[in-house]
């Protein structure tokens, strides 16, 4: 990266339009700079695609403005608009930004339990996903045999499972989770 910082490499905001499913197109910016640090995702109908964890911790490190019906829409305003519809958008919002922090690239996952893939560091577009994050509230229940059934599914997809933790401080504990089968021979 030339030993430039993000916040060096992109010039002003790039421009979103929030659409009526939450996530957010891009209008107008840098299309490689996003691609490159693995944000959004390219559609088959063309057009360049955020979720709302990243579009919050965009909007929030200033590198994206967000307008809906031609008018700006400040973090809280997303943030009260996204939990509407997903009550768990704050909680994974905070893990999506802490692992971001970790210099790690977050993508989509494969829904709301196995909820983010996560690259090993450097190894984005060129290698798959190691990690697949098991969002969970401090003090949330999780049945045993769910928790197997995620981790079964994390190890068919030959992924590490990671049980992230957000406590009642807003700080993440990662726990890496896995199934052991232990053998009498």
């Amino acid at each position: 990266m030339l030993g430039l910082s993000e916040e060096e490499l992109v010039g002003e905001a790039a421009k979103f339009e929030l659409l009526d499913d939450n996530r957010a197109v891009l209008v107008s910016g840098d299309i490689g700079w996003f691609k490159e640090r693995g944000y959004g995702d390219l559609r088959q109908d063309g057009k360049y695609l955020f979720s709302s964890v990243e579009t919050l911790y965009l909007v929030k490190n200033g590198k994206a403005s967000v307008f809906r019906n031609g008018e700006k829409q400040e973090f809280n305003t997303l943030l009260t608009r996204f939990i509407q519809h997903d009550r768990n958008v704050w909680r994974d919002y905070v893990i999506y930004m802490d692992l971001r922090k970790r210099r790690y690239v977050v993508k989509e996952g494969f829904g709301p339990k196995l909820r983010f893939r996560v690259f090993e560091r450097g190894e984005y577009m060129e290698k798959p996903a190691k990690y697949l994050i098991i969002p969970l509230y401090e003090g949330e229940s999780i049945a045993m045999s769910e928790l197997l059934s995620l981790l079964r599914s994390c190890r068919a997809m030959d992924k590490t499972g990671v049980v992230a933790v957000l406590d009642r401080r807003n700080e993440v504990v990662y726990y890496q989770a896995s199934v052991v089968e232990l053998w009498n021979k």
